[in-house]
């Protein structure tokens, strides 16, 4: 019995390590470490090495994308950072982050649900070496942006996150157990909670449909009660800025038509 458990115990660790290299391969993310990549001063052509290290580092989580887990924000993060350098104002760096397993960044590198270790580890020491940290993401970025938003300095910017995972359709991976799930809805709860007492401002963008709308009054209900237990004014950190014109769940994409996605960007992270 006792070899049949150690068996079982190996099958699940090469079952893991399965899964993180499939998922990896099937999003294009075959590249050692590429679910991080770095872009120094990001968009700006003919960086000059000998230029100072920039002061601001946006950290930019990834969706699920079209199935397809990719890179993201990096057009509209380009286009701030280049009208930035042509105003002769600081530039940025960006560390972009990818979870190709879907596990809306609970599964690490090696499979294992010790995602958020991982990332936060891996987060935390490429903001080292700067004094302003700001986080963007959309759907399950956005979700990854809350998720971390502890490690920000100055803002995160989440459109349509998903606060709660029981139920939610965009989750379709079995494993993720209702423990897994209780586990993140919690981490992303103190992650909100340590970012806005520090003085972090969230913004959190949403359009009306119903099921963004009920993950996003679970922040405020959230906050509503710590307030009302006399655990402070932390509410006017948070704000939820409501679209009400974007009838479905891509915000960003919504704004990205309209034009102003690189817009609302700006003067909610650098402004």
């Amino acid at each position: 019995a006792a070899s049949d458990s150690s068996s079982m115990a190996e099958l699940s660790k090469d079952g893991a390590k399965l899964d993180a290299a499939l998922s990896d391969h099937f999003n294009g993310i075959t590249t050692p470490g590429c679910r991080f990549s770095f872009s120094r001063r990001h968009g700006i052509k003919n960086t000059n090495s000998a230029v100072v290290r920039s002061k601001r580092l946006i950290v930019a989580f990834s969706s699920l994308g079209n199935g397809l887990v990719r890179h993201e924000f990096g057009g509209s993060l380009a286009k701030i950072n280049s009208q930035l350098h042509s105003d002769g104002l600081d530039t940025f760096d960006v560390l972009f982050v990818a979870d190709p397993s879907q596990s809306w960044y609970q599964k690490g590198s090696r499979g294992s649900f010790d995602g958020f270790e991982e990332y936060e580890r891996r987060i935390r020491s490429a903001s080292r070496p700067y004094s302003q940290i700001c986080l963007v993401g959309d759907s399950m970025g956005g979700s990854g942006a809350l998720l971390f938003s502890h490690l920000a300095i100055d803002s995160v910017v989440a459109f349509s996150p998903q606060i709660n995972l029981g139920g939610d359709i965009h989750v379709s991976r079995y494993d993720m157990t209702t423990g897994i799930r209780d586990q993140y809805y919690k981490r992303l709860l103190w992650s909100v909670e340590e970012a806005v007492a520090s003085g972090v401002n969230i913004f959190v963008h949403r359009g009306v449909e119903d099921a963004d709308v009920r993950h996003t009054d679970q922040l405020v209900n959230h906050f509503s009660e710590k307030v009302s237990e006399g655990l402070g004014p932390m509410t006017g950190h948070l704000q939820i800025i409501e679209h009400p014109d974007c009838k479905h769940h891509q915000v960003a994409s919504y704004l990205k038509k309209k034009g102003c996605l690189a817009q609302v960007i700006y003067s909610n992270l650098i402004e």
